[in-house]
This record gives C-alpha cells, sequence and structure tokens, in this order.
C-alpha cells in the first residue's frame, strides 16, 4: 500500500573536521536541500569540531554531537539507536565509513530504513571482515553511490537484491564559483606560458607520476607550466617526482592550498591522471564551474564528469603517451580549449547541480517509504 507523503523524519551522520575549500561541502548542501524542500525533517549527528556545524545551524537544522572517530564504538551506537527510536526516524542516511559501522550497527532491530554513502571504486572485498561493517552491512537497504562506474563495480560484491545500490551525482553550486582566479604573480611565470593544474591530495593513485612522465614526452620548445596544488615542496618524493618531469624548473609545487579552485580556475587547463579507485573527483568539478577544461583517466566516474571530445578529454589510466598528446592537442589549439571550458560549464550546471542531488535522494527516500 502506498502511503501519503508526510514530512520524512532523517536522521544524517556524517564526520568533517577539515577545513572547507567551497563554503560547505557538498554532502551538506543536499542535507540543506532536503531541509529546504519542505519535506524532510533534518537532525544531523556530527563530531563535536565538524566544520559544517555553523552553516547547517543558520539554516534552522538542528545539530548534534558525537566524537565519530571510532570503526565500532558502543557509545556512539547506543547514541544513534536512542535517536533512533526516540524521535521515531524513518531514515538513517550515514555519510561516512564510521558512519555506516555505527550507524547501520545501532539500526539493528529498529523500524528505520538504513542508507549509506559510497564516494569511489575499489578497495571491497568479499573476504574482507571489514567490509560487513560497512558496504556490505547485512542492515543496509540502499546504497546511495557518487556515480554510476561506482555503482557498477560495487555491485559485484553486493550479496542479493543488486537494485539496492543506486546513483546520485553530488551537487555543486555556482555561487561557491564566484571568486576571481588566483594570484600567481609570486610564482613569475611567463605571462604566455600554458598553466596547466593538477588539484590533488597526492597519494600514489592520484597519478602524479603519470604527468610527471608525460611532461618529457612534450616538444622541448612548449612554453609551459605545471601547477601542483597539493604537492607538498618539501618532500623529497615530490622534488623526486618534479626531477622526473625534466622541467623542473617548470613545475611548481604549491603544497596545500585554501584557494585551490581558484588555482584551477587561474589555468588553462587541469588534468587529473588517476589510476584507479576514483570517484566523482570534486577537484575537476570546481575547474569545470570556472570555465576550465579537463582531462581525466577512465577510471571510476572521471568518464562521467568529462565528455570525451566535447568538454574535455578521457584517456587510459596509466598511459603517459596517451596524457602527453591530449595536453598537446589543447596547446597547440586555444580555441578549443576554450570551448571545452564552456562547454564543462554548462555540464557542471545541468547535470551536477545541487537541486539533481536533492531530488533524487528525495526519491530515493520516498521509494524506500513506499510514499507518493
Amino acid at each position: 500500500m502506498v502511503k501519503q507523503l508526510e514530512k520524512i523524519k532523517l536522521l544524517a551522520v556524517t564526520h568533517h573536521s577539515r577545513k572547507n575549500i567551497n563554503p560547505i561541502r557538498p554532502e551538506a548542501s543536499q542535507i540543506i536541500g532536503l531541509h529546504r524542500s519542505g519535506k524532510v525533517d533534518v537532525t544531523v549527528l556530527c563530531n563535536p569540531d565538524s566544520t559544517l556545524i555553523p552553516f547547517l545551524e543558520k539554516e534552522g537544522i538542528e545539530v548534534l554531537t558525537n566524537p565519530l572517530d571510532e570503526k565500532l564504538s558502543w557509545h556512539t551506537i547506543k547514541k544513534i539507536r536512542s535517536l533512533l527510536v526516540a524521535r521515531k526516524i524513518q531514515v538513517l542516511h550515514l555519510f561516512n565509513n564510521i558512519a555506516c559501522s555505527n550507524g547501520a550497527t545501532a539500526a539493528l532491530g529498529v523500524d528505520v530504513k538504513v542508507i549509506a554513502y559510497r564516494g569511489q571504486t575499489g578497495n571491497m572485498s568479499r573476504w574482507d571482515p571489514s567490509c560487513y561493517l560497512t558496504m556490505l552491512h547485512p542492515r543496509l537497504d540502499k546504497i546511495i553511490c557518487v556515480a554510476k562506474a561506482v555503482e557498477e563495480d560495487l555491485k559485484k560484491y553486493i550479496w542479493g537484491k543488486k537494485s539496492k545500490v543506486v546513483t546520485v551525482y553530488k551537487g555543486h553550486d555556482q555561487s561557491w564559483y564566484q571568486k576571481s582566479p588566483a594570484d600567481l604573480s609570486g610564482l613569475n611565470l611567463d605571462d604566455d606560458s600554458f598553466k596547466l593544474s593538477l588539484v590533488a591530495n597526492l597519494r600514489p593513485r592520484k597519478g602524479l607520476h603519470v604527468l610527471m612522465d608525460a611532461i618529457p614526452l612534450l616538444p622541448e620548445d612548449l612554453n609551459i607550466d605545471v601547477l601542483l596544488v597539493g604537492a607538498d615542496p618539501s618532500s623529497d618524493k615530490v622534488q623526486e617526482m618534479i626531477a622526473r618531469s625534466g622541467r623542473p624548473d617548470r613545475v611548481h609545487a604549491l603544497g596545500y592550498r585554501e584557494d585551490a579552485p581558484e588555482v584551477a580556475a587561474a589555468s588553462d587547463l587541469t588534468v587529473l591522471p588517476t589510476t584507479k579507485r576514483e570517484g566523482l573527483c570534486r577537484a575537476v568539478l570546481e575547474a569545470n564551474s570556472y570555465g576550465i577544461p579537463a582531462i581525466v583517466s577512465d577510471t571510476g566516474g572521471n568518464a562521467e564528469l568529462v565528455a570525451n571530445g566535447e568538454t574535455g578529454i578521457v584517456v587510459a589510466p596509466g598511459n603517459a603517451k596517451e596524457l602527453a598528446d591530449a595536453i598537446l592537442k589543447l596547446y597547440n589549439d586555444r580555441i578549443l580549449c576554450k570551448q571545452f571550458g564552456k562547454k564543462a560549464k554548462l555540464r557542471a550546471i545541468e547535470k551536477f547541480n545541487v537541486e539533481q542531488g536533492v531530488n533524487a535522494t528525495l526519491e530515493v527516500y520516498k521509494d524506500l517509504l513506499k510514499l507518493t
């Protein structure tokens, strides 16, 4: 029997302590959007030092806190369970692994629909007991993935109904991207150089080594500068990578920067040569939102972000030659590069906006609760 839609009682559990580059993370904008819809009664449980708290409270959302710092914490499980029962919560939405392991366990025996969030491909096995505390937890009713590629990857490991795994694209708001491009004058770059940015927490899988192997394959007379946001200039490994490029004077490690999106906005092109385990890369969406096109590798949701040959270029993971050819193509055709950037911005606005993410999430809630 289909019920009439009433205000859905939601408990969202999330953990975030890093200072935000964007005013709010996409997950927070989604929670706020659900609250603003008037169709969801939202309560948020997060860590006490979460940087999202003032943004949520400003919207009139009730925020409760818990350390949320252990994979399994009796105190956290008891806290979540008491909230589920006392507030007659209908939907428990868990936004990270700690939230999932504690929240799904707390929901055992409680009449509530439980939803987890999955943000990347890989690192999943039916033979790993820890996976049964997160994505393979038997209490999960639905898993919302950030990209179709993540959904298809996770379905390979799910027992039973594969339909419990769905995709909802995270929403970005164009109001986040109204600042001026970063001032790069302190780097003493050539004004006419073609500026290439890579914005990432530079773990090995993010493919810095692929980019550094691609640079020597470019013609020697190219006037190009490479901006590495997130690369610690004091790191010996980073310096070894820069030396590997053959052009250490044109590769600039900028370290962590709170204006990373604006650095991307000051470049001509952004790249993300990830080798594995990618989701829906925020850095690419940020660059696209400023009208900067991207070259990405075909892993995870990257190829869903970039329409190959329309808004950017998709290359094979780990293929330095393909990456170099793609860079050279846009270096030699600046008009095409700018056209890609304009279309990439439109794609971000039309396909990856906050509204679509909120509406799709609301439909997941209604479907689980059998509401009209």
